[in-house]
């Protein structure tokens, strides 16, 4: 009996997606707590037709070079920082991530920071546990965000669905990216450089992907720009940020608040800084993490890792470039599927 392909799974992933995949392939997983070792993952790799990566693991030339069996990557995740695409396709590796499935999702949860920020509701909720309600008012005041300015950093189809929850609240949307976008008339969204925008801007929110460009981008800088009354939200990439110029600015005054999604380090250690400031509310990466969501991400992760080890194409694929190609089928043959499938072909011959 033919052997099906392999895929390594270095971690743990859900039961019911695993089971699905074991459909179709053999599954070879790390299933300990403990983050699995690089050179054991290597040594697996050998045999390996599939990897299913996670975000904890580099992936570049080093892991693949002896994988000779390696058709495809995937990663549940729309960010792909741990990855050096250029040597997949410099190997012919293609790699598959998981855009869209997560985007209102995401968009959900940055809203969700953005208005409890605002509105102070995590102070005002401690308020009333630790039994000072009597005490009223609290002084825990909050700002609107009718007729307030969200500055979007990062204007994806992500940025797109917060600026529409956005526009729903009474606020106006602005957006700095690389390039303007060419539906700011459909969105309501209006193009800024980035120095007006944060000049301009009750709340940033950061949604752009890390890369060299953006590594550390919001320096103190960056934060010295920005409204003394500003709310900043990162739902973007941790070390977009320099942390240690955050913890300068909401010490000294130079923004209001910090909401953040994501942080650098990630996790925080229980003694970092900058959980001791109490103007800065912090989730521990949560933008995606409802059942549904990482459902679907893992399911067209499964599907991607499927599609390449029988060298079939991606359904989402970073380097397009390599990503497997649908044979192309003569007339002759043509014609014979069409006629295996009930059409009159009559016309044709």
């Amino acid at each position: 009996m033919e052997r099906k392909p392999l895929v390594v799974v270095p971690g743990l992933v859900r039961r019911d997606v695993i089971a699905y995949l074991q459909e179709y392939v053999d599954v070879r997983q790390w299933t300990e707590k403990t983050k699995m070792p690089r050179e054991v993952l290597k040594e697996w790799l050998r045999e390996a037709d599939g990897l299913w990566s996670i975000n904890s693991i580099s992936v570049d030339a080093d892991l693949v070079k002896d994988a000779p069996n390696l058709k495809v990557i995937a990663q549940a995740s729309v960010g792909y920082d741990n990855v050096k695409i250029d040597d997949l396709t410099a190997a012919g590796i293609p790699y598959g991530n998981t855009p869209g499935v997560l985007n209102e999702t995401v968009a959900e949860l940055a809203f969700t920071l953005i208005a409890a920020a605002s509105r102070r509701i995590i102070e005002n909720a401690a308020f009333v546990k630790n039994g000072r309600w009597a005490e009223r008012p609290s002084n825990i005041k909050g700002f609107d965000l009718s007729r307030r300015t969200l500055g979007i950093i990062g204007m994806g189809a992500i940025g797109v669905s917060i600026s529409r929850r956005a526009r729903a609240f009474g606020m106006t949307v602005v957006y700095h990216n690389r390039h303007q976008r060419n539906d700011d008339q459909l969105y309501r969204t209006t193009y800024m450089e980035l120095d007006e925008l944060l000049a301009t801007s009750d709340v940033v929110c950061i949604m752009a992907p890390l890369t060299d460009e953006t590594y550390h981008m919001c320096d103190a800088e960056f934060f010295k720009k920005m409204k003394k009354t500003a709310l900043f939200v990162n739902v973007g990439r941790g070390a977009i940020v320099d942390t240690d110029a955050l913890i300068d600015a909401l010490k000294n005054g130079e923004i209001d608040y910090a909401a953040l999604d994501v942080t650098d380090p990630e996790p925080l250690p229980a003694d970092h800084p900058l959980l001791e400031i109490d103007n800065c509310l912090i989730v521990p990466h949560i933008g995606s993490y409802t059942d549904r969501t990482r459902y679907d991400m893992s399911m067209l992760t499964a599907n991607n890792l499927i599609a390449g080890v029988n060298k079939k194409p991606l359904t989402t694929c970073v380097n397009e470039q390599i990503n497997y190609k649908k044979p192309e089928m003569d007339v002759e043959s043509a014609l014979a599927e069409l006629k295996k499938a009930g059409v009159d072909v009559t016309d044709f011959d």
